[in-house]
């Protein structure tokens, strides 16, 4: 009966719209609660009418961006339930001074999800990346990772380059431990993704792409980047081009962080992580850290499309 009821969260999803208009208001916490009666503390939601297949958790990394949050969470929530997905949303925000650092607030929030619940899917989700098709199920694919969000607003929804792998990806949690999680090292804006697409290819994970159709998604204007720590990393390229020799010494083996504050709201498990920059670069050998020359290959990589 278990499986049956199984089957039912996984292939009968019956209340899906397709594309849909997201709304840009941006809600109140207090609107937020009054809204969605039925997610409970710690941002977990679970169908009533079925047993899902899997445990879902929601990483967003965070800050500054109350504006963006507060825009993402009434379209996503809405969308997932509409996919009769089992989730939980993790707020994992930065306290720590200086640029921002994707790749850390990825796998601490890895981490400390676990610590909450043995969750088997790990969608890493940027917090201005509204969703606008909710064919676009947030589950994951034991084949390999999953890049949920192939065409963007900003681009005019057309596929920046070949290999992108930014946005909205979807890790199992064997598939995340096996790649040594997320690079530590990329401070700043840029190549975070790209470094992470590689760890998944260097253990010959196939890579997997929303089709076109469904993975589509419209990106929240920015305003005041460099002021929230979100300036180009200078060195990216040249970091990217250490990636696979580093890749077993940086990530979930090496990150070191403090947890600030762990705090259960009605919407979300939010979470406060502080670093150490020194620390946490001196975890990695000096000659892996930075290349010699910018990696110009950042952009090639072969994907299979799914639904």
């Amino acid at each position: 009966l278990r499986v049956w009821l199984s089957l039912l969260c996984e292939i009968f999803v019956t209340h899906l719209v397709g594309r849909f208009v997201p709304t840009a208001k941006v809600h109140s916490f207090h609107e937020l609660v009054a809204m969605f009666p039925d997610v409970q503390d710690g941002g977990h939601y679970t169908p009533r009418m079925c047993t899902p297949a899997e445990k879902i958790a929601i990483i967003i990394p965070y800050r500054n961006r109350c504006r963006h949050l507060y825009t993402l969470l009434p379209n996503l929530i809405p969308m997932l339930m509409r996919q009769n997905v089992d989730f939980t949303i993790f707020v994992i925000e930065q306290t720590a001074p200086g640029s921002f650092n994707k790749g850390i607030l990825f796998n601490a929030g890895y981490v400390e999800a676990l610590k909450v619940d043995s969750f088997d899917c790990f969608v890493l989700h940027d917090v201005d990346m509204i969703p606008i098709d909710d064919r676009n199920v947030y589950r994951c694919n034991k084949t390999g990772p999953v890049h949920n969000s192939p065409l963007v607003s900003k681009f005019n929804y057309t596929l920046r380059y070949d290999g992108l792998f930014g946005g909205v990806v979807s890790f199992t949690r064997e598939q995340f431990a096996r790649i040594n999680g997320a690079s530590n090292l990329y401070f700043g804006w840029g190549a975070e993704d790209d470094d992470l697409r590689n760890r998944a290819m260097n253990k010959q994970f196939p890579l997997l792409r929303k089709n076109l159709t469904y993975g589509v998604y419209d990106m929240i204007n920015h305003t005041g980047e460099v002021e929230a720590g979100w300036d180009r990393n200078p060195e990216r390229l040249k970091i990217y081009s250490t990636g696979r020799l580093r890749q077993h010494v940086d990530g979930l083996n090496s990150v070191v962080y403090d947890t600030t504050w762990l705090r259960t709201s009605p919407m979300y498990t939010w979470i406060g992580i502080g670093y150490n920059k020194s620390l946490i670069i001196n975890t990695v050998p000096k000659r892996l850290r930075v290349g010699q020359k910018n990696d110009l290959s950042y952009a090639n990589a072969t994907f299979t499309i799914i639904n």
